[in-house]
């Protein structure tokens, strides 16, 4: 099957595709098959280097294995080089279980053979389709953007060359060709959305407005491009007031709705990548808006997770770092995952016993740097009996969730100095004992 005249034009209104190595979503469709006859030519050129790849869900028995012999037969006819999947659906039907199993070969694919980006054969109308399902389900601008011709989905680069173009102007240009392709009948049941917005609902709304479908999609990318704009103030946000696991919900909470809501959701997203449908709906948004007001509250997430509004600050407990290991303090500098406890030449003052605290040289020998432990006790400088630890840190209104991972300097489980929070059992400061200056390096947002 060669290139002609057909085929050739509609490649000239494709989105351009840079020099690489890709692999193409191939099902043996019309959509697919009239890609990969435009990217033959490239390949035959050198400019690019392209293997296909077959799904074979098993869901319409022969006409799928007829399916995947029509692909391997088109591949080597074009000296396309062709990699065929059996996915096994485990008893599930739905578009979605097909989808998600199409997606996981085909990032198998990807990352087996380092391919720069997957090509996929989407078109205009099933940009319009994709609008549409998410109108219907209420999403919001992020959803409403539908499909971009370059980007990047759960770590992997997607091109969709053919967004530009209509499903009739394919299908024709294939038989103006002569070239074939396969019909998946599941295509004609209307119990699934997308099928009922192609076959019910797009042809009234094309009866009702001329191109109604390039409309949609411009529309689309309008969207799209403001949400560029509104992504990057989001990004500005959260690398001011985002730190990992937990979020200024004080300083954010300042902010208009629109991007409060886009901020939240992209906090989430980036703290949740592992999770298959981990985009926060509406409800959910709101329900985490909400604890942007609040001094204490919990909300539910994805995957089983949730958010904790404590003091200042909203938190993901399930994604708090573990803790360093004990470390034995030495010489100048001691370091302790991200902090560090230095000792400095006296500045002839005892130090707030925060940040800085001056103790005789001698008086940290044989000390450690950990966090907390069961049993651990503090006897607040000045006072004349010891504590619970944690009931010191409850009294200094230290949020629940930091306490875990603030740094102690100990003798056992007696705790000397508690990062950013106070001083326990140390000497009076007298200059005639040679005084050394210890200083904690680190953010420190439980003293904000």
């Amino acid at each position: 099957m060669m290139m002609s005249g057909a085929i050739d034009d509609l490649k000239l209104r494709l989105e351009p595709i840079p020099e690489g190595y890709y692999l193409l979503g191939f099902s043996g469709g019309a959509d697919s098959v009239a890609m990969l006859m435009m990217l033959s030519a490239s390949v035959r050129e050198g400019r690019i280097r392209l293997e296909a790849v077959h799904v074979n869900h098993g869901l319409r028995g022969a006409e799928s294995e007829q399916d995947a012999a029509f692909c391997a037969g088109v591949c080597r006819k074009e000296g396309i080089p062709f990699h065929a999947y059996r996915a096994n659906l485990s008893g599930k039907t739905d578009e979605a279980a097909a989808r998600e199993a199409r997606f996981f070969f085909l990032r198998k694919r990807l990352t087996e053979t380092k391919a720069d980006a997957l090509i996929l054969a989407h078109h205009a109308d099933d940009q319009a389709e994709t609008f549409l399902m998410r109108l219907l389900r209420g999403s919001g601008p992020d959803g409403l953007e539908a499909m971009r011709p370059d980007e990047t989905v759960q770590g992997i680069r997607i091109l969709r060359p053919m967004l530009r173009l209509r499903r009739s102007e394919i299908r024709d240009a294939l038989c103006a060709d002569k070239i074939s392709w396969r019909e998946d009948s599941s295509n004609q049941e209307t119990i699934y959305l997308r099928n009922r917005i192609r076959k019910e609902l797009l042809p009234v709304m094309e009866n009702i407005t001329a191109s109604a479908v390039e409309k949609i999609c411009r529309t689309s990318w309008m969207i799209a491009s403001d949400n560029d704009v509104l992504n990057a103030r989001v990004k500005e946000i959260l690398d001011q007031y985002a730190d990992g696991w937990m979020l200024n919900a004080e300083a954010l909470s300042q902010y208009g709705e629109a991007l409060r809501h886009r901020a939240l959701r992209r906090w989430w997203e980036l703290q949740a990548p592992e999770l298959a449908e981990h985009t926060l709906n509406a409800e959910q948004t709101d329900a985490l808006d909400e604890l942007l007001f609040r001094i204490k509250g919990k909300s539910n997430l994805p995957g089983g997770m949730h958010a904790v509004r404590c003091g200042k600050y909203l938190f993901l407990p399930e994604k708090k770092p573990g803790h360093p290991k004990p470390v034995q303090v030495t010489g100048k500098e001691t370091v302790f995952g991200d902090y560090r406890l230095e000792e400095s030449k006296s500045e002839n003052n005892p130090g707030d016993g925060r940040r800085a605290q001056e103790v005789p040289a001698d008086f940290i020998s044989g000390c450690m740097i950990r966090t907390r432990q069961p049993g651990d006790r503090i006897r607040p400088f000045g006072s004349s009996g010891s504590r619970k630890l944690q009931d010191y840190m409850t009294d200094r209104k230290i949020p629940e969730p930091f306490r875990d991972g603030i740094p102690l300097l100990c003798r056992g489980n007696e705790v000397l100095l508690v990062c950013g929070v106070g001083a326990g059992n140390i000497p009076k400061w007298d200059p005639d004992n040679k005084p050394v200056r210890l200083i904690w390096h680190g953010k420190l947002p439980w003293t904000e």
